[in-house]
């Protein structure tokens, strides 16, 4: 029997969903640098946040080549289409953090 992969893991400080579509080197640079953007800033504060995102996607852009897309909020659905191994969807603090490159 095949072995179960769970649907949520404790990775870098945050709470990944699994599958894990990112390789390692990356899937750490971006919970570490999306986590430590977003510790600066309370999530009530919207332009805080914003900047935080853009922060995210600039060195996202900067680190792994363009074009990364970065969204962020409690409440959010989704359906995209992405390069392969180029997504990771987490938690950090209170907030669902998905970053994926097209």
């Amino acid at each position: 029997m095949s072995e179960r992969i769970p649907e949520w893991q404790s990775i870098f400080g945050a709470k990944v969903k699994s599958p894990i579509d990112l390789p390692d080197d990356i899937l750490k640079d971006a919970v570490t640098f999306a986590t430590e953007a977003l510790s600066k800033c309370p999530s009530d504060d919207d332009e805080a946040n914003n900047r935080a995102i853009r922060q995210i996607k600039e060195h996202m852009d900067e680190m792994w080549s363009p074009n990364w897309h970065v969204i962020c909020g409690r409440n959010f659905g989704s359906l995209v289409t992405h390069e392969a191994k180029r997504f990771v969807y987490f938690y950090a603090f209170d907030r669902a953090i998905m970053i994926y490159k097209s």
